[in-house]
């Protein structure tokens, strides 16, 4: 079986939910620091519509998501946006059951089974291209980014949020070390460190290696933002993720994020964090950009 029949597969069959329900992101103070800090708390889907009210004003805008699943994080930036309005959505995935699973909401949702590695787009189409989680499996970045850039009108953006650490989801040692040393510190309990497959992250455990993954998982993505920057000149960015991705990815569902003693934990883990990445001890792991295209 070729390395792309692999991933069609994994992601043909994947409990998605089971997936959402442990990830990192389900982490309350993790998604408020995003919303403040990438958005001025109003949360990328606003912030992203308000720019475009402005550039490209008019009530039959039509997007683009890319390696876009079944569209749970894209949705929001096409179906009854604040200030602008879609009337048509392509979705681009290698995955037809993951296609299958979206169900759209006052828009005209043209899914498209191809293999992004060999994305052609239509020119001068879109106003807006979303790639959210899913750029990062992609091997051919410089066409990726290529046909997002060609396929824009005038005025029209980008929004990706993707990983942009060492490939296959490997953790640098840096941030290994400080998330590992955070863990054992704010969660010496093992049910807590626990995670949804059985493996207790610490000393001994903090990620999988490599060859578990799917082969398209992270399989470019040193090369994701160096190519996002020659073909988009970005207008607000924001990254993060190099010690909350590792510390909570997997047991997110172990915390209890009502009480207030765990709360300013995990908020303890975001200030550091950002703290750590400023003065770059560690290196983030996850980038959310809005860009237009180069000149």
């Amino acid at each position: 079986m070729s390395d792309i029949s692999r991933a069609e597969a994994t992601w043909d069959t994947i409990d998605i939910a089971q997936v959402r329900a442990v990830a990192w992101l389900s982490v309350a103070p993790v998604g408020t620091d995003i919303w403040q800090s990438f958005s001025a708390g109003v949360g990328p889907s606003h912030f992203v519509a308000s720019l475009l009210a402005t550039r490209r004003p008019g009530d039959a805008l039509a997007g683009a998501a890319l390696v876009c699943g079944d569209m749970q994080s894209e949705r929001a930036f096409f179906e009854h946006t604040p200030h602008v309005t879609f009337r048509s959505v392509d979705g681009y995935d290698l995955s037809q059951a993951s296609l299958d699973r979206y169900t759209p909401d006052a828009i005209a949702w043209t899914p498209h089974k191809v293999d992004c590695n060999d994305l052609v787009l239509p020119a001068a189409a879109y106003d807006l291209v979303v790639a959210s989680h899913g750029a990062h499996h992609v091997r051919a970045l410089a066409n990726f980014f290529a046909q997002a850039r060609q396929s824009l009108q005038p005025g029209g953006l980008l929004y990706m949020y993707e990983w942009i650490g060492p490939t296959y989801l490997q953790i640098p040692r840096r941030n290994r070390v400080v998330a590992t040393a955070l863990l054992l510190a704010l969660f010496p309990r093992r049910r807590t460190r626990r995670t949804h497959m059985g493996r207790v992250k610490g000393l001994r455990y903090m990620q999988d290696p490599p060859h578990s993954f799917d082969p398209s998982e992270a399989c470019n993505s040193l090369e994701l933002y160096r190519e996002y920057r020659r073909n988009f000149d970005p207008i607000a960015e924001y990254r993060h993720g190099g010690l909350s991705y590792p510390m909570f990815e997997g047991i997110a569902q172990n915390f209890a994020q009502d009480q207030p003693r765990t709360r300013k934990r995990l908020e303890l883990v975001v200030k550091i964090e950002k703290w750590l990445t400023e003065k770059k001890v560690i290196h983030p792991l996850f980038v959310v950009a809005v860009g237009q295209r180069t000149p």
